[in-house]
C-alpha cells in the first residue's frame, strides 16, 4: 500500500470531521445572548469582596508546634492538628490578628486568614504587610495570597 495514498486518505477523512464538528456546533442552540453572560456566570476573586477576610497559603517547616501540627495534619490527624495551631496562633503574638481557615489538600499548607474583615481600600496594605511579616519568620518555608475564585449567586 501506498504511504502517500494512507497520508492523502489521513488528511481529507480527519478534514471532513473536523469540517462536520464545526458545522454541527454551528447549527446548535446558541450560548449566550448578545452582551454580558448570566450572572451566574460571572467569576470574580474573593479578594475582591468587600468586607472579607484576607486569607494566606502558609507552608511551615522545621520542629516548631505549628510545622507539626502540620506534618500531623498530612498523616490524617486534622482535627488535632488545627486544635493545636488554632492555640499557637492564639499564643504566639507575631500571628495576633490571624485565625485558622483550614488545611489545603494534603495538608500541603495551612490557609490562615485575617480574624476582621477588610474594608476592600485596606486589603493590598494589608496584604503586604502580611506577606512580609510571615515570609521572615524562621519557621515559614513560604507565604502567599489565597486567591480563591467563587461563583455569583443568580439574583432571584
Amino acid at each position: 500500500m501506498d504511504v502517500q495514498l494512507l497520508r492523502f486518505w489521513g488528511i481529507v477523512v480527519g478534514a471532513a470531521l473536523i469540517a462536520i464538528a464545526l458545522w454541527i456546533s454551528a447549527m446548535g442552540p446558541e450560548a449566550t445572548t448578545k452582551g454580558d453572560a448570566p450572572a451566574s456566570q460571572h467569576i470574580e476573586l474573593a479578594q475582591a469582596q468587600e468586607d472579607a477576610p484576607a486569607s494566606f497559603l502558609v507552608r511551615f517547616r522545621g520542629t516548631g508546634p505549628i510545622a507539626r501540627a502540620q506534618a500531623d495534619a498530612a498523616r490524617g490527624r486534622t482535627m488535632q492538628a488545627q486544635r493545636r495551631i488554632e492555640a499557637q496562633l492564639r499564643r504566639q503574638r507575631a500571628f495576633a490578628g490571624l485565625c485558622f481557615d483550614r488545611f489545603t489538600a494534603g495538608a500541603a499548607e495551612v490557609v490562615l486568614r485575617t480574624c476582621e474583615p477588610l474594608e476592600s481600600r485596606e486589603r493590598a496594605a494589608m496584604e503586604l504587610q502580611w506577606l512580609s511579616r510571615l515570609r521572615a519568620m524562621r519557621a515559614v518555608a513560604y507565604a502567599d495570597v489565597n486567591a480563591t475564585a467563587m461563583r455569583e449567586r443568580a439574583p432571584g
